[in-house]
């Protein structure tokens, strides 16, 4: 009844809320109705990668639940290098951008356009470190990036100050460029 008057489903977990992940809201089984309705407003205000991303991070996270089955069977060290880049940037889209802190000024609150530049970020990192992968650059040195760090502090931005989200970009970019050259 309620979803009929709300249009939208939250599913809250138990699992999420133990491990102190605030809001416990199960990405893998809430919805919402007006996503289709809203689809142009996006696109208007924020183009057409909104839409591409987040089916890429919705793809991405539901790779990450059938992972994680057999983490837990066999441990992670039986699954590929890509697949251990796909559990790193799951965990960053569910810890960096998913989790929120209502105590934080500027986490409680992030505007669509800096919600667009946090995915985008995460997403090409998960890209270049696929490809770096791809160049024979060892798994660990892709995981210890320092740029994850500063990824994962980009949700404290302050949005008057987007445009340190191009310099992130930028120093990730550097980064692995340089693990690739050193490989060569």
């Amino acid at each position: 009844a309620t979803l009929r008057i709300v249009k939208v489903f939250w599913g809250l977990s138990a699992s999420l809320a133990y491990k102190r992940h605030f809001p416990a809201i199960d990405w893998l089984q809430s919805y919402s109705l007006y996503a289709p309705r809203l689809k142009d407003w996006y696109r208007e205000k924020l183009g057409e990668q909104w839409e591409e991303c987040r089916k890429a991070v919705e793809k991405l996270l539901q790779e990450e639940a059938s992972l994680d089955e057999i983490v837990r069977l066999v441990g992670v060290d039986a699954l590929s290098p890509s697949d251990r880049i796909v559990m790193e940037t799951a965990k960053s889209i569910r810890e960096d951008y998913l989790q929120q802190d209502a105590f934080d000024d500027v986490d409680t609150y992030s505007a669509p356009d800096k919600q667009l530049k946090m995915l985008e970020l995460i997403m090409e990192c998960h890209e270049l470190c696929l490809d770096a992968l791809n160049k024979d650059v060892e798994l660990d040195e892709l995981i210890g990036l320092k740029c994850r760090e500063a990824i994962a502090k980009a949700k404290y931005i302050p949005y008057e100050e987007l445009e340190r989200f191009d310099e992130i970009e930028k120093d990730m970019r550097a980064e692995i460029s340089a693990k690739i050259g050193e490989g060569d």
